[in-house]
């Protein structure tokens, strides 16, 4: 089963090699695909991505003005094509360990009535990009946490779902994590540790209020749908609904 790796990135040049690594490593060629959409980055980004497109026939770039996460998202999503089976994202400042791909990809060749995995997070201060693993002594947090990169979905998924909502600038991977959720579909909640998610002091995250009045959003949407169509049901993984 071939599988694309959307990475959407904004002047993330300095961790986007890494990222991008990490994904190559998880299968030959013809398994794996990256496409990275450069959201009008300003920094080296451009300059990084047309370096390692030269010497990686897998990896795909799309360039667009800025127009935020979720519209990189989406163009990520309009950039796949027939020949992919399964989906998943990383975040360009974040690593895929060593195996992600391989052992829920296992999971659904097996199991051909699910619809998507969903994984765990593994929460780091400081990673070793030699080894693209977190650095020896760094402080970790092995959770299930909100976000699309802890998720494996068929392309299906995608066909059920739609695009992600544009009008969200925070939170918009949780607003489709619920979509998912309430759609009836078939998961397996995994031990696979889907992402090294680095903390730090750039992260698209570090301005809380904006966060949580995105966050309570997509909650409050859920909520919505759920009470306008009763067939809805909210069937999610073990995590807490915080952010």
């Amino acid at each position: 089963m071939r599988t694309a790796v959307i990475i959407p990135t904004y002047n993330r040049a300095a961790f986007l090699p890494h990222a991008i690594g990490s994904v190559l490593r998880q299968g030959a060629v013809d398994e794996i695909d990256v496409i990275v959409v450069d959201d009008g980055s300003q920094d080296g980004t451009p300059a990084v991505l047309a370096a390692l497109a030269r010497d990686h026939a897998n990896l795909l770039v799309v360039r667009q003005a800025n127009a935020g996460v979720a519209a990189a998202r989406n163009a990520g999503l309009a950039a796949l094509t027939a020949r992919h089976d399964l989906v998943s994202f990383l975040d360009s400042d974040d690593v895929m360990p060593a195996g992600r791909i391989a052992a829920d990809a296992a999971v659904l060749r097996d199991r051909p009535e699910l619809d998507l995995t969903y994984g765990r997070m593994l929460l780091v201060d400081a990673l070793d990009y030699a080894r693209l693993a977190p650095t020896e002594g760094a402080r970790r947090a092995d959770v299930v946490g909100i976000s699309l990169s802890a998720a494996l979905m068929r392309r299906r998924v995608i066909e059920r779902v739609g695009r992600v909502d544009e009008s969200f600038r925070q939170a918009e991977d949780t607003d489709y994590l619920l979509r998912v959720f309430e759609a009836g579909l078939r998961f397996e909640q995994t031990a696979t540790v889907c992402v090294y998610y680095l903390q730090h002091g750039a992260n698209m995250t570090r301005d809380l209020a904006e966060v949580r009045r995105y966050f309570v959003r997509a909650l409050h949407l859920s909520v919505r749908r759920r009470a306008a169509d009763p067939a809805l049901r909210l069937v999610k993984p073990d995590f807490a609904l915080a952010p």
